[in-house]
C-alpha cells in the first residue's frame, strides 16, 4: 500500500512541474484593425526547452504540415532558455475568408518538447520524456461589429427541448457559459458561436 500511494505522489509531483513553457494569457484576441498581435512565452524551469507554435481552426488531430490558415507566427520553433521567455508574434496575412460581422474563432497551438537529458550512470536506463500541447482560443474580432462586447449577454435565448436547454446567441461574439444549472443540476461549460445556438 505504501509504495502505491508513493508512486502516485511521484506522479502527482512530476505533472505538476512537466509544463515549464508559460503562456502569458487563457485566450486571445486579435482586433481586426491590429497590424500582429504578441504572445509572450515564459520557461521556469532550470532547463531549456523548445517551443513549436501553430493555429488551427479546431481541429486538433491536424498537424502543422497540413493546415492552411491566413496567419502568420514567428518564430514559428524557438529555443526557449531556463529562467527566460520569448515572444510569438502572430500577424494576419489576408482577411479574405473570415467573417466581416461576427468573430472567428481559431487554437494557438503550443507545443513544448523537452531536451533530451543523457544518464551518466546508466546508460540503458530507461527515461520518460513528454511533450507538451497546449491549445488556447484566439479570437478575431473584426472592426465596427453590431454592438459592443458588454450587450452581447442580453442576446442570448434559452429554450427547453425535452430533457435539452438550447441556447442560442444572435450577437456577433463567442460567449462562454460556465457553471449553467437547470432544475438543481449542474450543465457541462459550453461556447456557443456567433449567431448559432448549441
Amino acid at each position: 500500500m505504501k509504495r502505491i500511494a508513493l508512486f502516485f505522489c511521484f506522479i502527482f509531483s512530476f505533472a505538476a512541474h512537466a509544463n515549464n513553457i508559460i503562456v502569458n494569457g487563457t485566450r486571445f484576441i486579435y482586433p481586426g484593425n491590429e497590424k500582429e498581435i504578441t504572445v509572450q512565452l515564459s520557461n521556469n524551469a532550470d532547463r531549456p526547452a523548445l517551443a513549436q507554435a501553430w493555429l488551427d481552426n479546431g481541429d486538433a488531430d491536424a498537424t502543422p504540415d497540413t493546415i492552411t490558415t491566413p496567419f502568420i507566427i514567428t518564430p514559428p520553433i524557438s529555443r526557449v532558455d531556463a529562467k527566460s521567455g520569448q515572444t510569438l508574434r502572430i500577424k494576419l496575412g489576408s482577411s479574405a475568408g473570415l467573417a466581416k460581422d461576427k468573430e472567428t474563432l481559431w487554437w494557438l497551438n503550443l507545443l513544448e518538447i523537452p531536451p533530451v537529458v543523457a544518464n551518466q550512470k546508466n546508460e540503458d536506463q530507461n527515461v520518460l520524456q513528454l511533450a507538451i500541447l497546449s491549445r488556447i482560443k484566439l479570437f478575431v474580432r473584426p472592426n465596427n461589429l453590431a454592438m459592443q462586447p458588454e450587450e452581447a449577454l442580453s442576446q442570448l435565448r434559452f429554450e427547453r427541448a425535452g430533457s435539452h436547454l438550447k441556447v442560442s446567441n444572435a450577437s456577433p461574439y463567442h460567449i462562454t457559459l460556465v457553471n449553467l444549472k437547470m432544475g438543481g443540476q449542474t450543465l457541462e461549460n459550453l461556447m456557443v458561436a456567433p449567431k448559432s445556438s448549441a
